[in-house]
């Protein structure tokens, strides 16, 4: 549109293969383009220089040579590498405090779902406690900045501090003894949700009578993620009458989990999901007030509180090298200075 010829441009796009994708640029990016005085008003004007930043560790420049050829070259920029660490307190939130940090939705999101491998999210974080967060993280010579995947996952309470920190080619985490995180039931399938109801007898509030609360209420906008607690078997996706749009797993060794009032549910029978996977989204259907997820487990056909089971599969057990080695990452990844 700056008036660069055709001719110009098919120079140009053919240096440029093996160097930069030119339609990988991010929209937003600055181009300099010089045009030269052209011969006669019915051609263009020669393209004498352009620049323009064709990733995050590349410039691209083209400029005219003395013998009125393009050459194209490529600039490399450098780049720092150092991850970024990330603490402040909980506060009245953790994932509003998290964020308020400048971290992204994804990496906090993230971050909450690794800690209910562990803890009740909702439960088992104070106000005063800190939370710990290192992500990947790039800054370029020329100032700008990249935030990539979560890499390590922290809470200090000063009772049963965790520390959880990515590791091998899958990207599971593992806690500092190097024993894997995803082992067991999730304490919380529903990532930002709070505890709305708990496990016993109670008031019915649609039924109008008390009786008997199989399982524990989370209270969490519609559309929210739902995710499986542990890995399992899809036994039941469908209409559950009071129970509304309804999930049932089937975890092995007896125990099954239902997922209840959904507003969609995202599995078939019969298939297979893994821990944390995303089943469906929160919603209100059935003997429902509002939008929440009642989740129910069942150990040998009876209702249990989700809250005590302990159903423990044979977590992956770091050692030797490896554990050696996993141990002086995470060393390395909490010495760098904090950002609060």
């Amino acid at each position: 549109r700056a008036g660069v010829g055709r001719e110009d441009l098919d120079r140009l796009f053919a240096q440029l293969s093996g160097i930069a994708n030119p339609r990988g640029v991010k929209p937003g990016t600055g181009v300099t383009i010089v045009l030269g005085r052209r011969e006669t008003k019915a051609v263009p004007r020669p393209l004498e220089f352009l620049s323009f930043r064709a990733n995050f560790e590349t410039k691209v420049e083209a400029r005219r040579g003395a013998e009125g050829q393009l050459v194209v070259k490529p600039i490399a920029i450098r780049i720092d590498n150092t991850p970024l660490r990330v603490t402040g307190v909980v506060g009245a939130s953790l994932e509003r405090s998290a964020r308020a940090a400048g971290l992204p939705a994804s990496v906090v999101q993230e971050y909450v779902r690794q800690l209910g491998y562990a803890l009740d999210v909702h439960r088992d974080v104070g106000k005063r406690d800190r939370f710990e967060i290192i992500v990947a993280h790039r800054r370029a010579e020329t100032g700008e900045t990249e935030m990539g995947r979560l890499l390590y996952a922290g809470l200090l309470n000063g009772r049963s501090n965790i520390s959880l920190m990515r590791w091998g080619d899958k990207g599971e985490f593992f806690w500092q003894t190097g024993e894997a995180v995803r082992k067991g039931l999730m304490k919380t399938p529903v990532a930002g949700a709070r505890q709305t109801s708990g496990f016993g007898m109670r008031f019915h509030p649609v039924l109008g009578y008390s009786r008997m609360h199989k399982g524990v209420d989370f209270g969490a906008p519609r559309g929210t993620p739902i995710l499986a607690s542990s890995g399992g078997k899809v036994v039941f996706a469908g209409w559950g009458g009071g129970y509304g749009n309804v999930v049932v797993l089937d975890h092995g060794k007896g125990i099954r989990t239902r997922y209840a009032h959904m507003h969609r549910i995202g599995v078939k029978n019969g298939q297979q999901v893994g821990q944390g996977q995303s089943i469906g989204q929160v919603g209100s259907t059935g003997l429902s007030t509002g939008p929440h997820l009642h989740y129910e487990v069942w150990a040998n056909g009876t209702a249990v509180d989700p809250r005590s089971v302990k159903f423990f599969g044979g977590a992956q057990q770091l050692g030797g090298r490896d554990l050696a080695r996993f141990k002086g990452e995470m060393s390395r990844l909490k010495a760098i200075p904090a950002s609060d």
